[in-house]
């Protein structure tokens, strides 16, 4: 049972193609039909270029990416064999000076929760298991953090019984990570980092027979927990709970109804118990906006939108769509570009308490949207390329800051 929920997690996260309030429009400030061809960038590169279409700096095309701060974050990491490890290294292009800082490589490097990268006071956190997950030995899970100022790379252990799927959340100066402890008792657990102090302290735990933690995300004064609760049999209930910053539960918000018919709205989905289903999946990105609004992903089929106050459905889409990663509030985004039909992408998100529609005009030939992501601080990095499978050279890196 662990090693299938091991592979599908990681099957998912090789196969997803993307994973905030925003102010102001997308739109390029060219004309699309002013630039005759993509800049060209050294092979085996990604060109990234500004709004004007300008080339400000190249990475590996093999890179993961994810706009944090006030530029683009990212990792290469090379697999060793059929080890399922390798090495990855990590880098930081910063937007304002056009300077790339490469911060250092972890050397067997098990898989990396790409998806809950965030920033905050300069340092850029992210986790990482090292050694096989495949394997029957227990693990650490890593907190990584990368000093932008600096350009220092540190690793600090969270626990030494790690899992892939994690999740993590910054509120009131602290971190808190969520893991499920892969021990002879299972059990879900919280801990508390104090970048201060380098301090981890478990902070919460669930048992994993009755409590299933499906995600960690900010509140303004706290943080709020997905949690599937397990009934043995009956139908298991999926609850969004807030706690304040001394880890004390607030209040719990009960989803089964708001996010089985959000969710009977996708293609799909054939009934209430196919919903129910989707909700039993792990989640690669939630995210509370307002205290009211929530948007919700899942590794596999789902992206919803949902107002928790009215429960009504802003927005509900299949697997063509997908959800930005980065720190800032995600939007939805659909994948292709049906340039006979439409003449720019989808890209949906909250905005003063209104889902909206944001404009993003992109220049040269673009039929896919492979990656959206926006840092908390406004920077842009979006992802295009005149098809898929990408060749090489024919993608470009769109960065900007609002």
């Amino acid at each position: 049972m662990l090693k299938n929920r091991i592979i599908l997690i990681l099957l998912a996260i090789l196969l997803i193609i993307g994973t905030g309030c925003v102010k102001g429009e997308l739109t390029n400030t060219s004309d699309a039909g002013t630039q005759a061809s993509q800049p060209t960038a050294p092979e085996g590169t990604t060109a990234m270029i500004d709004r004007d279409g300008n080339k400000i700096g190249a990475i590996d095309e093999n890179a993961n990416f994810t706009a944090l701060g006030d530029g683009v974050f990212y990792s290469v990491w090379s697999v060793n064999g059929e080890s399922y490890t390798g090495d990855a290294e990590y880098h930081y292009f910063s937007l304002k000076d056009k300077k790339d800082t490469y911060f250092g490589k972890l050397q067997g490097q098990g898989y990396e929760a790409f998806y809950v990268r965030t920033e905050h006071n300069g340092v850029i956190y992210t986790l990482a298991v090292k050694g096989n997950p495949y394997g029957t030995s227990s693990i650490p899970l890593l907190l990584l953090a990368f000093d932008t100022a600096r350009g220092t790379m540190k690793t600090v252990t969270v626990s030494e019984n790690g899992f892939p799927y994690t999740s993590m959340a910054v509120s009131g100066g602290k971190l808190y990570i969520m893991n499920h402890e892969m021990t002879a008792e299972k059990s879900d657990k919280i801990y508390r980092y104090d970048p201060d102090t380098d301090n981890i302290k478990e902070v919460l735990s669930f048992s994993s027979g009755i409590d299933s933690l499906r995600g960690v995300c900010a509140a303004d004064d706290g943080f709020y927990l997905l949690c599937l609760k397990l009934t043995g049999g009956a139908e298991n209930e999926l609850y969004l709970d807030k706690y304040d910053n001394a880890c004390v539960k607030q209040s719990e918000t009960a989803l089964n109804g708001v996010m089985t018919d959000a969710l009977m709205n996708i293609h799909g989905i054939s009934g209430r118990q196919d919903a129910l289903n989707e909700l039993g999946m792990n989640v690669s990105r939630f995210a509370v906006i307002d205290g009211r609004y929530l948007i919700y992903e899942n590794f596999g089929l789902s992206r919803a939108a949902v107002d928790l106050k009215s429960n009504e459905t802003l927005l509900a889409k299949d697997d063509n769509y997908s959800v930005s990663m980065g720190d800032g509030s995600p939007v939805i985004y659909k994948l292709d570009l049906d340039k006979e039909n439409v003449t720019e992408p989808e890209i949906w998100g909250v905005s003063d308490g209104v889902l909206k529609r944001f404009s993003f005009k992109p220049d040269g030939s673009c039929n896919m949207i492979q990656r959206v992501s926006r840092s908390d601080t406004g920077v842009w990095a979006i992802l295009t390329s005149d098809d898929f499978p990408v060749q090489s050279g024919a993608a470009v890196i769109r960065i900007w800051a609002e």
